[in-house]
């Protein structure tokens, strides 16, 4: 190979110079040992297979050339990747991150509240995901925090002394006349209005509690649905303290009753006696708006109102309910699945703490426990019982110690020298925390504890019914956000001269899009080419009438039909990627190249040396030039050049979209308190002479050339994100099999899924 990278190579990565930070005459190539260098060179073989090297305006290689480095190197590879195979793509004995924790302790002990808040966030691998072992560490504060919340959440769970009083109380009409003062008091809510329930004195402070709404709703055809909002709180003095429930449109003008529940400890709560609101407070709220100019505040027999506007959506109330503390029987079930009822508590105290200690251990560690390890606990247990004054405080103290031990923090598989296939509990925590982000649920327990994951029928039903339940939601919305890096949208300062229609909840609508839509393409088993071009995406209303579509009306995200003039489809043309990529003001090309490059395609290109300055105004009247004028500028600088000659393109056939997303015929920006104006140029030329003209043109090009790259972003994403490690060298023939597979469309995601859950490198150690 080295006469041909002499000739063709070593001008651009040699001696005297660098691109890319990649030098070819002194790369080892010892890729058994070196995996640095291996890396390089598969990204190498990449590059020719995709014909960016040589670039367009240096001599290309012949075929036998091309013929003859992509062979050597990839015998090479294929060689060190066998080698490898027999000792390499362990999973690290990881962390539980916070979303897992969370969740975790919440299915465990069956007590909502807030187990994370007080962690500190989670690290980020290179590939962008927060469940990385190698990123997660731990801390000496750490560990406080995980025993109190420990301690917090079994003590509300065990409870001590008889049963408390409930309280029951019933609302057909607000009773606050003092917050109210001289505004109108009704039960029918249109958009924002509120309905105030107040409880001065009698109410509880622990416990779980239930509201219960009865609400009819009146609607207009295509105007949307009401938005019911719940929340409970107090007001100390000029503004409410409340904490909402997750919002619920009424679709239906007959009469519903909803349900809330949640513990009161987790909930804003008044002292006693204080503040010049005293009591706790019930509000429920009408949250549709259609973004319509709101009538003029008038006045009716000296109290303030809003004139009645029959075509909104308006929610009639008819009741509200609260009752708490609530519970079926006393202890409450939290109580009785933990201290469960058995003759063994009146003989030997000693027997049933055993019992009790040995079915938590095996719920919390997630597979049987040791006699040594079941004495290590009993022996804590004797040691502190004394200092407690009953035995449920004792218990709580040696329950918290096994939530604080590495096999309930850490996932646990052991290991050794040789590679080995997991076995069926450890099996089961995989999926579960893959497609879940929790424990294994009791039916993924029974099945490990009789072998039976081992069979593929079993393992498949599995992996289908997890992926039917509500929870694997979970896993589509943290490897959608952390995949596409979605968390950049949050970062995003809007401007508002520019955009005032924009607001937060839109901004929520823009990543609800995205959610929605991979949650499709897996209900529906989609290929590959959907992310990058479709004629189909999944809207609500207000997103919709953001876009310029019509016919959707409501809060719930449907499938809606695309025609070619929504200029929509894929991924590309969702505005959480195109907001996330943008400055707040205007779209930024640059962002949005570099993310289809890596995200989309893992490719990302090499970033730019310390020295080479920003994209900035460079030039007199640089404001007043397009973003492809710019560039253009930015290139005539020689260390600027050779980066973006492939990468500019990318971003540019997006310059139709603005920074919010939508469709444009003109780029507006702000100079000087002015509004300027320039039209949209959108045409950009790819190493190799590939002219894009907009984002239809991308769309075709990307699923016409690279569906296979495609493919394999996904793939390898997913496979770091199910292994909770970064993909190596020895994962590369599952990833290169099921890569190929999803290109052909011989898969689609869903399958997918259930393929990667059947590879070797997720059923080995």
């Amino acid at each position: 190979m080295a006469p041909i990278l002499q000739q063709h190579c070593y001008r651009c990565h040699g001696p005297l110079k660098q691109e890319s930070r990649v030098r070819l005459d002194t790369l080892s190539g010892d890729l058994l040992n070196d995996r640095a260098a291996a890396e390089i060179w598969h990204e190498v073989l990449n590059v020719l297979n995709r014909a960016e090297m040589p670039p367009a305006d240096e001599p290309q290689l012949t075929a036998a050339e091309l013929e003859t480095l992509t062979t050597q190197i990839r015998r090479q590879l294929q060689a060190a990747d066998e080698a490898n195979r027999a000792t390499a793509g362990r999973v690290v004995m990881r962390r539980l991150n916070r979303v897992e924790y969370q969740n975790s302790m919440q299915d465990l002990i069956g007590i909502d509240m807030d187990y994370a808040g007080d962690l500190p966030p989670d690290g980020i691998s290179a590939d962008g995901f927060t469940n990385n072992g190698q990123a997660l560490q731990m801390s000496a504060i750490q560990l406080e925090y995980y025993l109190a919340n420990a301690r917090r959440a079994l003590g509300r769970a065990i409870v001590l002394g008889e049963a408390p009083r409930v309280t029951r109380q019933e609302w057909v009409e607000s009773n606050l006349d003092d917050w109210l003062g001289k505004a109108v008091r009704a039960n029918r809510l249109q958009r924002s209005q509120e309905f105030l329930a107040t409880m001065k004195e009698d109410y509880p402070e622990v416990g779980e509690f239930l509201i219960r709404v009865t609400v009819a709703a009146e609607i207009q055809a295509g105007q949307g649905f009401p938005l019911l909002e719940v929340s409970l709180g107090y007001r100390p003095d000029t503004e409410l303290l409340m904490r909402e429930f997750e919002l619920i449109e009424l679709t239906t003008t007959e009469e519903q009753t909803f349900e809330f529940r949640g513990r009161l400890e987790e909930f804003p709560l008044p002292v006693r006696g204080q503040g010049k609101y005293p009591g706790l407070v019930v509000r429920v709220r009408n949250r549709f708006d259609d973004l319509s100019q709101r009538p003029a505040e008038q006045k009716v027999d000296d109290k303030r109102s809003y004139p009645h506007e029959p075509a909104l959506a308006t929610i009639v109330i008819r009741r509200v309910e609260f009752v708490g503390p609530l519970f079926d029987q006393w202890p409450p079930e939290t109580h009785r699945r933990i201290l469960f009822e058995s003759p063994l508590r009146a003989g030997s105290e000693a027997a049933y703490s055993a019992e009790v200690l040995r079915r938590f251990m095996s719920r919390a560690w997630r597979r049987p426990v040791q006699e040594s390890e079941l004495q290590s606990i009993m022996a804590f247990l004797t040691a502190v019982r004394p200092e407690f004054p009953s035995y449920e405080e004792a218990m709580i103290e040696a329950l918290s110690l096994v939530l604080i031990r590495p096999e309930f923090l850490y996932l646990v598989e052991p290991g050794g020298d040789e590679k080995r296939s997991i076995d069926n509990w450890e099996l089961a925590s995989r999926m579960s925390y893959f497609l879940w982000s929790t424990m294994p649920d009791q039916e993924l327990l029974d099945l490990a504890a009789a072998g039976r994951l081992s069979d593929r029928r079993v393992r498949s039903e599995q992996v289908q019914r997890m992926l039917n339940h509500p929870e694997s939601g979970r896993f589509v919305e943290q490897f959608a956000e952390q995949w596409l890096k979605l968390k950049n949208m949050d970062s995003v300062a809007v401007q508002r001269e520019l955009y005032p229609d924009f607001d937060e909840r839109l901004r929520a609508d823009m990543r609800g899009e995205t959610m929605a839509y991979l949650r499709h393409l897996i209900e529906e088993n989609h290929t590959v080419d959907k992310l990058l071009q479709s004629d189909f995406t999944m809207l609500n209303g207000r997103l919709a009438r953001h876009y310029g579509i019509e016919g959707v009306a409501g809060e719930s995200f449907r499938r809606v039909e695309l025609s070619a003039d929504h200029h929509r489809g894929g991924l590309l043309g969702q505005a959480s990627f195109l907001l996330a990529n943008s400055t707040g003001a205007d779209s930024h090309a640059i962002r949005r190249a570099v993310w289809i490059r890596d995200r989309l395609l893992h490719d990302p290109p090499a970033p730019p040396p310390p020295d080479v300055p920003s994209l900035e105004e460079s030039t007199p009247n640089f404001h007043e030039l397009s973003v492809r004028q710019q560039l253009e500028v930015h290139r005539q600088k020689p260390a600027c050049a050779s980066c973006h000659r492939n990468l500019d393109a990318w971003g540019i056939a997006l310059e139709g979209y603005d920074a919010t997303g939508r469709w444009r015929d003109e780029v507006r920006r702000i100079r000087d308190g002015k509004m300027i104006t320039l039209p949209v140029e959108s045409t950009g030329e790819l190493s190799g002479g590939i002219v894009l003209t907009g984002a239809g043109a991308l769309r075709e090009h990307l699923v016409a050339a690279h569906q296979h790259q495609a493919a394999r972003s996904l793939v390898t994403r997913l496979f770091a994100y199910a292994l909770g490690r970064q993909v190596e060298r020895a994962d590369e023939a599952a990833i290169e099999e099921l890569s190929g597979q999803l290109a052909q469309k011989k898969l689609g995601i869903r399958d997918l899924i259930n393929e990667l859950v059947f590879s070797d490198p997720f059923n080995t150690k």
